[in-house]
C-alpha cells in the first residue's frame, strides 16, 4: 500500500513539475485593444485566437485585453505591460516623434506591423437633443471617450476644428462606447463619439433601438477645416446597410489604425504573425466586417511617425512590396 501511495505521489509530482516547466517556458503576449463595445477588442481577440492556433506549440500564448484605447495602449507598450497593441496612427506618430501632447514624453520603443482599417468618427446624437450642426454641441452632454484615450484626443480636435469649441463648452463624459450608448438610450447623454472601424457594436445597438438617433456627417467644408488642424483625417463613406435601418450612405471622416508591437518582440515572431494574417485573410474577412476595410495590398499607407518592425519589413519585402524609406527601422 505504501509503495502504491509513494508511486502515485511521485507520478503526481512529475506531472506538476512538467506542467510547471511548460508554463514557465511559455511566453505570454498581451494585445491591448480598446473598449469592449468598440472594434479593437473583438478584432484583437480574433487575431489572438489565430496566433494561438498556429503558434502556441512554439511556446507563445496570446491574449487580447480591453483598455481605454490608443493612449493607454501606447503607455502600456512604453512601460512593458504589453507587447502588442491596436492603435491610431496619428497618436502613435506623435508619441514616437515626441510632438504635441507627447513633447518631452517620447515613446520610442513602438514599431508598426501593418496598417488596418480607418478609425471612423461615428458621432451619434439623440433625436431629441436638437443637435443639427457641430456648433449645436455647445452646452450638451457629450461622451468624448474614455479618459486618456485616442477618442478623447480626437474629440478635442474635432470640436475645435469644426466648431471652435473646447471641453469647457460642453459637458464632457469620459466613458466607453457601451456605457455611452446605454446612457444615450436612457436620456442621460445628448451625443457620443465612437471612433473605430465600422460596424461598432454599441452604435449598432442604438440603430436597432427605439430611440431616434442620427450620425453627424462631414460636409466638404468640414473636411477642409480638418485639413488645417488635423491633416491625418480623410473622408470615409459608411455604405448603406451597415447598421440596422441605415438606408443611405453616411459621409464621415477617419484616421488609419494600425497593429503595433514593442521593438524587442522577436523578428521571426512578427514575421510569422504577418504570415498568418495574410494566409487567413479570407477567414478574417468573414469574422469581422472591420477586416473588409483593411487594405491588404497597401498595408503601409496611412502610417505616421514610427518605423516598421524588422519582421514586418522582411515579410513585406518577401511578398514583393516596397517599404518606404521613412518606414524603415
Amino acid at each position: 500500500m505504501r509503495k502504491r501511495v509513494s508511486a502515485l505521489a511521485c507520478a503526481l509530482f512529475l506531472v506538476l513539475t512538467l506542467a510547471g516547466g511548460a508554463l514557465a517556458s511559455t511566453q505570454f503576449i498581451t494585445i491591448v485593444t480598446g473598449s469592449t463595445g468598440g472594434t479593437y477588442y473583438p478584432v484583437g481577440t480574433i487575431l489572438a485566437n489565430h496566433f494561438n492556433t498556429a503558434l502556441m506549440e512554439k511556446g507563445y500564448k496570446w491574449s487580447a485585453q480591453s483598455s481605454g484605447g490608443t493612449v493607454e495602449n501606447l503607455d502600456m507598450i512604453k512601460s512593458g505591460e504589453a507587447e502588442m497593441a491596436i492603435v491610431m496612427a496619428n497618436i502613435t506618430g506623435f508619441a514616437y516623434t515626441g510632438t504635441l501632447q507627447y513633447e518631452g514624453k517620447k515613446i520610442d520603443n513602438i514599431r508598426y506591423m501593418m496598417g488596418l482599417w480607418p478609425d471612423v468618427t461615428q458621432f451619434i446624437v439623440s433625436g431629441s437633443s436638437g443637435i443639427n450642426s457641430w456648433a449645436d454641441l455647445r452646452g450638451k452632454k457629450v461622451a468624448v471617450g474614455p479618459a486618456a484615450s485616442g477618442t478623447e484626443f480626437s474629440s478635442r480636435v474635432l470640436l475645435k476644428a469644426l466648431a471652435g469649441l473646447t471641453f469647457d463648452d460642453i459637458k464632457a463624459e469620459y466613458v466607453g462606447y457601451s456605457e455611452a450608448a446605454q446612457a444615450l438610450q436612457n436620456g442621460q447623454l445628448d451625443a457620443f463619439n465612437a471612433e473605430a472601424g465600422f460596424p461598432v457594436g454599441a452604435v449598432a445597438e442604438l440603430y436597432a433601438g427605439r430611440q431616434e438617433i442620427k450620425m453627424m456627417q462631414f460636409s466638404p467644408e468640414d473636411l477642409e477645416k480638418l485639413k488645417v488642424d488635423a491633416p491625418f483625417y480623410a473622408g470615409v463613406v459608411i455604405p448603406a446597410g451597415i447598421y440596422p435601418g441605415q438606408d443611405q450612405d453616411l459621409r464621415v471622416a477617419g484616421i488609419k489604425s494600425a497593429l503595433a508591437v514593442e521593438k524587442d518582440v522577436p523578428e521571426e515572431l512578427v514575421y510569422q504573425m504577418l504570415k498568418i494574417i495574410y494566409s487567413k485573410k479570407d477567414e478574417l474577412l468573414n469574422e469581422h466586417a472591420a477586416f473588409k476595410m483593411v487594405d491588404f495590398d497597401n498595408p503601409m499607407d496611412g502610417l505616421f511617425g514610427a518605423p516598421l518592425h524588422p519582421g514586418a519589413v522582411r515579410f513585406f519585402q518577401e511578398i514583393g512590396m516596397t517599404v518606404p524609406p521613412e518606414r524603415m527601422p
